[in-house]
C-alpha cells in the first residue's frame, strides 16, 4: 500500500512539474502589446547589413538585392515579404505569421519558406518606431546565415573562411510604405 502512494505522488509530482514548464516555455508575452493597427501595412526593406563575426568588416547588402524587398503584414496576422532573387531573377515570396510585442513584432517565417534567401531567421522580433514608421532588427542572427546564401550576396567573402551557417549581427530595417 505504501508503495502505491509513493508511486501516485511521484506521478502527481511528475504532473505539476510538466505544468510548470508547460507554464514556464509560454513564450505568449505577459504584458500589454502594441495596437496592431499601428504595424499592419506594406513596409519597404531600407536596411540589410551583416557583421560577421571575425575580422571581415560589417558589409551594407541591401544594393546588392537590386529591388527593394517588401513586407506586408496583414490584420490577421500574416506576414509576407516580396522580392526579386538578384542571383536568379525569379520573384520570391516569404510567408510567415506576427504577433504584436510590448515594442514590435515578432514574425515567424514558415519552415519550408525561403527566409534565408534574405538572410533572415526563422523567428525575428523587430522593434517598432512610431516617429520614424521603422521595424528594425539589430542583434546576432538567431540562426546564423546561410553561407552559400551570403557569399552569392558578398562574392568579395568566396575565399574567406565561414562557418556554416556564419555567426554574425544583422541589420535589418523595414521602412513604412509612404511614410
Amino acid at each position: 500500500m505504501q508503495s502505491i502512494r509513493t508511486a501516485r505522488r511521484g506521478r502527481l509530482a511528475a504532473a505539476l512539474l510538466a505544468a510548470f514548464v508547460v507554464a514556464a516555455c509560454n513564450d505568449e508575452p505577459a504584458g500589454p502589446t502594441l495596437d496592431i493597427s499601428r504595424v499592419t501595412g506594406a513596409w519597404n526593406m531600407t536596411a540589410l547589413s551583416f557583421d560577421p563575426q571575425g575580422s571581415l568588416p560589417n558589409t551594407a547588402i541591401l544594393q546588392t538585392l537590386g529591388e527593394t524587398p517588401q513586407l506586408t503584414l496583414t490584420s490577421d496576422n500574416a506576414a509576407q515579404i516580396l522580392f526579386r532573387d538578384p542571383v536568379t531573377t525569379l520573384f520570391i515570396t516569404v510567408n510567415g505569421t506576427f504577433r504584436t510585442t510590448a515594442d514590435g513584432v515578432r514574425i515567424d517565417f514558415n519552415a519550408n519558406s525561403q527566409y534565408r534567401q534574405l538572410l533572415l531567421s526563422r523567428r525575428m522580433e523587430f522593434v517598432f518606431n512610431g516617429v520614424a514608421n521603422t521595424l528594425t532588427f539589430a542583434a546576432d542572427s538567431p540562426d546564423g546565415v546561410d553561407r552559400a546564401r551570403l557569399i552569392a550576396l558578398v562574392p568579395a567573402w568566396a575565399n574567406e573562411q565561414l562557418l556554416s551557417p556564419v555567426p554574425g549581427a544583422l541589420t535589418v530595417r523595414f521602412t513604412r510604405v509612404g511614410s
